[in-house]
């Protein structure tokens, strides 16, 4: 019995002693307190954003400090990019993981249409929809145009912005319904410069373009930035107009309008497109960073609503889920996964 019992207590001792070992190199005990949590590996992460005189930037930064702050291991660069090009960019999945687009140009991804013809974007999916983009065609104050669809007809100078960009599509959309395309205009008479929101500003604003177009929330930034020197108004587009562009099934919604005082001589509100802007991802980024993503930006509402107002005030997760169409397919798994934790997808 005595010799049973010396087995006992050495099995006991060895037991006690491998607890400690464990712990003393990193192990958790039990419980899952009083160890020592590894360092994971920082994940490296690319999200792309628009041009520097657009909203999107500000905003991309403002996301990435939110996602580096609750993600300890993620690392987040932000880079210029577009909605257009940035489907393509976070598609392919090397040069960015995720970026912004327009709800518009994510539904003419997937389908394959639009600047996507004939090549189907299979590898990008939602995080959220986050507010509504105000389509600008934005004149001096002091120009002739009552209207877009005056410009039109009068054959005038345009910037739609960057060839392949949201606004650029939009522009040759709206072109269509009035039976041109960029080369019937300026054959008879029109003028078109592919340029970025930025450079179609400065145009503008120098004389050289009557129009520039950008999206923004409502204002874009580098139109307000002429707008403190000449005063810019936007052109509305017509009900008809906006019935036209809305029985093409583009995914825009009609039933916005620019503020009055979105710019300073402003006294009226202006029919215009509008479409919701969305946060992508590529669909290989694992369960677990789409949901610590999601779940960060959600969490941190007040505080986007705080630094970026005029586009925070529209941010609800609700929106975020029921923005995206058909989103319990096309919404990445982990940020459903969250969705479905706060209630707002079954």
């Amino acid at each position: 019995m005595v010799k049973k019992d010396k087995i006992l207590v050495a099995a006991a001792a060895l037991a006690v002693s491998l607890v400690l070992a464990l712990t003393g190199c990193g192990g958790k005990s039990p419980g899952g307190t009083g160890g020592k949590t590894e360092k994971r590996e920082t994940v490296q992460h690319v999200t792309a954003s628009g041009p520097s005189g657009s909203g999107w930037y500000p905003i991309s930064v403002l996301f990435s400090d939110i996602w580096m702050s609750e993600i300890k291991w993620l690392n987040v660069t932000v880079i210029e990019g577009g909605a257009v090009g940035n489907v393509k960019t976070v598609n392919q999945g090397t040069n960015a993981q995720s970026g912004l687009t327009f709800g518009s140009d994510f539904a003419d991804a997937i389908a394959g249409r639009g600047a996507f013809e004939n090549n189907k974007q299979e590898n990008v999916m939602a995080l959220a929809a986050l507010y509504p983009t105000f389509w600008n065609f934005i004149t001096l104050d002091s120009s002739p145009y009552k209207t877009f669809e005056e410009f039109i007809q009068k054959k005038g100078h345009i910037v739609p912005g960057k060839p392949g960009d949201a606004a650029e599509q939009l522009t040759r959309r709206v072109l269509d319904l009035y039976g041109y395309d960029y080369e019937k205009f300026k054959k008879e008479g029109g003028k078109v410069s592919l340029a970025t929101y930025g450079d179609g500003a400065k145009m503008l604003r120098d004389g050289i373009a009557d129009i520039a177009v950008g999206g923004g929330a409502p204002n874009v930034i580098a139109f307000s930035e002429v707008d403190a020197t000449k005063p810019v108004r936007p052109l509305p587009l017509t009900q008809e107009t906006l019935k036209k562009l809305d029985e093409k099934g583009y995914g825009y919604s009609i039933d916005q309008k620019i503020p009055a005082g979105t710019y300073k001589n402003q006294k009226e509100d202006v029919p215009c497109v509008a479409t919701m802007g969305v946060l992508i991802v590529n669909k290989s980024v694992s369960e677990e960073l789409a949901y610590e993503m999601t779940k960060a930006l959600w969490k941190n509402v007040e505080r986007i609503k705080k630094e970026q107002p005029a586009r925070g005030k529209w941010f609800d997760p609700a929106t975020g889920y029921k923005g995206i169409f058909n989103p319990d397919k096309n919404i990445h798994p982990g940020a459903l996964k969250y969705y479905r934790e706060i209630g707002v997808a079954k």
